[in-house]
C-alpha cells in the first residue's frame, strides 16, 4: 500500500496479493506488475500508468496520466472511473473492461464474444481496448 506520497517514479511488483495506491503525484511514471492478485489506484497524477498482471483485477479511479495507460491482463476484469490519458491501450484476454474517461477519444474497440458499448466520435487521443471474452463499456463524462 502506497499512499499520500509525491515520486520520481512508482515501480511495484507483487507475485500475490493486493497493490493499492493511493493520492500519489509522481512526476515519471506509475509501474505495476501483479501476477496475482487485486490492483487498486485511487486520486493518482503521472506521467504514464503500466500495469501487466497475469490474474486479477485493475481498478482506476481518478487516475490522470499525462500520456498514456497501457493496460494488460491474462485474466480480470479492468475497471477505469473518471480516469483520463491522452493515450489508451487496454488488453485482457478473459475479462470486462467498464469505466468513464474525462475526454474525447477515438476508439479502437474489440471483443470477440462480449457487448461494446463505447461512443462512435473520431476526436481526441487514441484509445485502444482489446478482450478475447468480456464486455467493453466506456463513456466519456463531461
Amino acid at each position: 500500500c502506497v499512499e499520500n506520497i509525491s515520486a520520481g517514479a512508482l515501480d511495484l511488483s507483487v507475485s500475490t496479493g493486493r497493490v493499492k495506491v493511493f493520492n500519489v503525484i509522481c512526476k515519471g511514471d506509475v509501474k505495476i506488475d501483479v501476477s496475482t492478485g487485486y490492483t487498486g489506484m485511487s486520486d493518482i497524477e503521472c506521467k504514464s500508468v503500466i500495469s501487466s498482471g497475469s490474474t486479477g483485477t485493475i481498478s482506476l479511479t481518478r487516475v490522470i496520466a499525462q500520456e498514456r495507460f497501457d493496460i494488460e491482463r491474462s485474466t480480470g476484469d479492468i475497471e477505469i472511473g473518471d480516469s483520463d490519458a491522452a493515450e489508451i491501450y487496454i488488453k485482457t484476454d478473459t475479462g470486462n473492461v467498464i469505466g468513464s474517461l474525462l475526454t474525447d477519444k477515438t476508439f479502437i474497440v474489440n471483443t470477440d464474444t462480449g457487448k461494446e458499448f463505447y461512443p462512435k466520435g473520431t476526436i481526441g487521443g487514441r484509445c485502444e481496448i482489446t478482450t478475447d471474452t468480456g464486455d467493453i463499456i466506456i463513456d466519456v463524462v463531461s
